[in-house]
């Protein structure tokens, strides 16, 4: 999420991509039959617009709106992927306790969102921990329905997550606050997929 790396102008066109494509699959979709995928995308939508705003009016100094930076990313990397995967499980067996068990995505999306804003990313470890739990066990659970429907657009959307992922701790650890870019590409092509999925969800 470093200013240096990206500069605002690429920063303004990541995160207009991620809004175009968050706004065309969301018109894919109707809201009553796929209501959390459709959430997915408004948050990722909204997510976007802060992204914008922060490129367009921030000055571009490494601390100026940390905290924004912090909870969007954290948004990012939280909820668009369990609300999809709520989407897609409702899809494949109604309503049950798989479908609604995502919802715990709550928990550590609060816990996180309390560290960025009260703690400033310092001493978060149980909430660090908590958020990668998460992640990964949606990761898992998206790439086990995948399987089970034999459907490979899953498939690629659990790849896609995957790389996101460990792709940003890679480059993060390459360069403290430098995978932002990454995640906001990778959640459009995530909700690009998305918006497929919804569209065809027995596409292969």
């Amino acid at each position: 999420m470093s200013e240096q790396l990206s500069g605002p102008w690429l920063r303004f066109i990541y995160n207009g991509i991620l809004l175009s494509t968050a706004l065309l699959s969301a018109r894919k979709m109707q809201p009553e039959e796929h209501p959390f995928a459709f959430a997915a995308c408004m948050v990722g939508g909204i997510t976007a617009i802060f992204g914008l705003l922060r490129a367009i009016f921030a000055s571009g100094q490494p601390d100026e709106c940390r905290k924004l930076r912090d909870v969007c990313h954290g948004v990012l990397e939280l909820v668009p992927l369990p609300l999809a995967n709520m989407d897609l499980y409702m899809q494949s067996t109604g309503m049950s306790a798989v479908a609604l068990g995502h919802s715990f995505f709550v928990v550590p999306l609060m816990c996180d969102l309390g560290c960025a804003l009260a703690k400033n990313r310092r001493d978060c470890e149980i909430s660090d921990s908590l958020k990668n739990l998460t992640v990964l066990a949606n990761i898992v659970s998206l790439g086990f329905l995948s399987v089970v429907e034999r459907n490979f657009l899953y498939l690629r959307m659990m790849l896609v997550m995957i790389v996101v992922k460990y792709g940003v701790v890679l480059v993060d650890s390459i360069k403290e606050d430098s995978g932002e870019d990454l995640q906001v590409c990778g959640t459009a092509l995530f909700l690009h997929l998305l918006g497929k999925a919804t569209e065809s969800p027995n596409a292969s």
